[in-house]
């Protein structure tokens, strides 16, 4: 179901460093993305098989039915999911639970056939982490706020979280990504969802741009999966009257090509108010950005000090805080240095060992399972 955002990230990262990592295993990958099949290199160890795109009901079905069968087939030990949905396998499964819409009570709006979908999926997903032998956290904040509101026990919860290959995301890399006429800009990356905040983020810019001349243009990154809350995104850069030309809302930008885009900012705003790790942050981080970021929980855990805070839900915070890091040299060059050392404490390295040893340990607890030391990888 890993098909763009953070579930690409995940994988294309995560699955050749497992397979290069643990050479005497044998992994089996099935995407949906011919884009993140493209992206993957090939090992004798990962076998990638494509599956054909379905609507949400066919992947369902997938799931439910034919998932089982082709792990049977292929004889795995182990089945993990990336996603919060796991089949009844005769090998234990592990799901790794990062989807926080999924589980969180804020009301966001949603119409009635989306909520009645979330319910379904918090059922699913709750019945996953029954039979699962373990549920992947990607951080200690999603792993104590998701495990507490399914009932999940405390030592059924494992946290792994995601890395960033610091040398890969370098600015001295990549040519910078330029807009028409060169103008500076401050960017935001991340699929477009309620959730991630963006509307107020054009607010806030908005104020910000309204009171300095000088103020870096606003550049939105991310496909759009939720169709009425983009529409709510264009009625707000409308409303920024002459300064509505300066949001730019690119759409999806394909994975290899984002890091020109980071190059080129002079500043990364992530205002989302309901995340489970939030990886576009650690990039902006090892592309050397100073940060703005919504004030949450698991912002703090991945980045320390080395972002500035504000309420995500009070435009007036939002535009004083973009206002601050814009105003002040000292405060950038302060945050970029934090940001790079925060950044070099993550590693899909480090990452994949991770999941490794709690695969090691799943199967240890499996006698049958030690024999042949398969692992199958669903998503």
């Amino acid at each position: 179901m890993a098909r763009s955002g953070g579930g690409f990230t995940y994988l294309v990262n995560l699955a050749p460093r497992l397979a290069a990592q643990r050479r005497e295993d044998q992994f089996l990958l099935l995407l949906r993305s011919p884009d993140l099949a493209a992206s993957l290199p090939r090992s004798p160890n990962l076998e990638v098989r494509l599956l054909p795109d379905l609507g949400w009901a066919g992947r369902l079905s997938f799931t439910t039915f034919r998932a089982p069968r082709l792990a049977r087939e292929w004889e795995a030990d182990l089945y993990f999911s990336t996603v919060e949905y796991t089949p009844r396998t005769s090998c234990p499964a592990i799901a790794s639970f990062r989807n926080p819409n999924v589980f969180t009570s804020l009301e966001q709006g949603w119409p009635a056939a989306q909520k009645l979908r979330l319910g379904l999926l918090r059922r699913m997903a709750a019945r996953s982490a029954r039979r699962c032998a373990s549920i992947l956290f990607v951080s200690a904040d999603s792993a104590r706020w998701i495990g507490d509101s399914i009932g999940l026990p405390v030592e059924r919860r494992a946290v792994v979280p995601h890395g960033i290959d610091v040398e890969h995301w370098s600015p001295s890399r990549v040519s910078p990504a330029r807009l028409p006429g060169g103008r500076p800009y401050v960017l935001t990356v991340s699929t477009i969802y309620r959730y991630k905040n963006f509307v107020r983020l054009i607010e806030a810019w908005t104020e910000v741009a309204r009171r300095r001349a000088d103020t870096p243009d606003l550049v939105i990154v991310g496909e759009a999966h939720d169709l009425p809350y983009r529409r709510r995104m264009e009625e707000a850069r409308a409303a920024a009257g002459s300064l509505a030309s300066r949001v730019h809302l690119l759409g999806e930008v394909r994975y290899g090509e984002i890091r020109s885009w980071y190059a080129g900012a002079s500043l990364f705003a992530f205002p989302s108010y309901l995340e489970t790790f939030g990886h576009p942050l650690l990039e902006a981080l090892a592309m050397g950005l100073p940060v703005v970021a919504a004030d949450i929980p698991v912002f703090r855990e991945i980045a320390g000090d080395a972002v500035r805070y504000a309420d995500p839900f009070d435009v007036a915070a939002l535009s004083d805080a973009l206002a601050a890091v814009l105003d002040s040299p000292q405060l950038r060059a302060a945050l970029v240095e934090r940001g790079r050392e925060q950044a070099l404490a993550h590693s899909w390295e480090r990452s994949a060992r991770a999941h490794a040893e709690l695969f090691e340990e799943v199967l240890a607890a499996q006698p049958l399972a030690a024999r042949e030391r398969l692992v199958g990888a669903g998503s």
